[in-house]
């Protein structure tokens, strides 16, 4: 994040969403086509890497709000500041909106806008409210009227769905997902925690030591990862179950060609992220087992187009 921390002494608390689909358009998008597309920022310009996998990301977006919070006793809080929200293409292929917010104590009354834009991506609260408490609200039971960093997600997700460069086809069925995540530095240690609430919504907290020198653009591009990889097995584990049982064989079929040339090869977790954050990594693959699903979904794979292969040869030699 460029911007603004919290006052000296307080605990990192930063809090987000990032909600992951397949790029509305029958192929994967060209490199430059994908810069093209996320280049919505005056004056700024788009990051872009070609390895290990291509991914782009646009500059931050600033949005201001204004809106109430809700603390994990159930009291209330003003929240007034400013939120970053990003967009970023993988391989011309997966699309992410991904929205995060430092939440820091604020005053008891109200300041002018310029305040606010001086501390980019910090939400202030004033009233009786720690920021910890309202993160932990914000994953186990956020009122509708509180702050949606999801809903700012959405809407620049939004924004490149309308793009005239994209055909607006897609080449097999894919739910996009939302992952909504809470991260404190404070304490001793290490905490995580991922949740599968429902088929769309995924929480995850985190908890890391106060000597943990991570920033809050870091802790994004850490659920960025994690939300992208969520949504793989997502994606990838249906299209899977449709082909190995038969079901509409021909569609089945043409979706699991796609997921082979355009998604299986995007499987590489914690790929360029701060060794000081690999612990969240490690106990994913403890716990729920990220990679071990993932191998098991990638042999079923390769043992259907090896059954297939074989009778394809049964029924040649019959026909001889």
């Amino acid at each position: 994040m460029s911007g603004a921390s919290p006052a000296s002494g307080e605990p990192l608390v930063v809090i987000g969403e990032v909600r992951t689909a397949l790029l509305m358009n029958l192929r994967p998008l060209p490199p430059q086509a994908v810069v093209t597309l996320l280049d919505f920022v005056p004056g700024e310009r788009v990051m872009a890497r070609e390895r290990p996998v291509r991914r782009a990301v646009s500059a931050d977006v600033l949005h201001g709000v204004d809106c109430p919070l809700t603390t994990g006793s159930g009291a209330r809080v003003r929240g007034i500041g400013t939120l970053l929200t990003r967009a970023g293409v993988l391989d011309g292929r997966v699309v992410q909106g991904s929205t995060r917010a430092v939440l820091a104590t604020g005053g008891e009354r109200r300041l002018p806008w310029g305040h606010y834009l001086e501390r980019p991506g910090v939400v202030e609260l004033s009233g009786r409210g720690a920021p910890a408490d309202v993160a932990h609200r914000f994953l186990t039971g956020r009122d509708p009227a509180d702050l949606d960093p999801g809903a700012v997600s959405e809407a620049l997700l939004g924004r490149i769905r309308s793009a005239p460069s994209l055909d607006r086809r897609t080449p097999l069925r894919a739910r996009r997902t939302r992952l909504r995540w809470a991260s404190v530095l404070a304490g001793d240690g290490f905490r995580g925690e991922f949740s599968l609430v429902d088929q769309e919504l995924r929480t995850l907290r985190l908890g890391f030591a106060a000597t943990t020198a991570a920033t809050p653009g870091q802790l994004a591009t850490l659920c960025e990862d994690i939300a992208l990889h969520d949504w793989l097995l997502s994606t990838v584990t249906p299209v899977v179950d449709r082909a190995c049982s038969g079901h509409d064989s021909v569609r089945a079929t043409g979706e699991l060609r796609t997921v082979v040339d355009q998604l299986l090869h995007l499987w590489l977790p914690n790929v360029g992220g701060p060794s000081r954050l690999d612990a969240v990594w490690a106990h994913l693959e403890a716990h729920p087992g990220f990679s071990r699903q993932w191998g098991t979904c990638v042999q079923r794979v390769r043992d259907h187009l090896a059954l297939r292969a074989l009778d394809l040869r049964a029924g040649a030699a019959g026909g001889l």
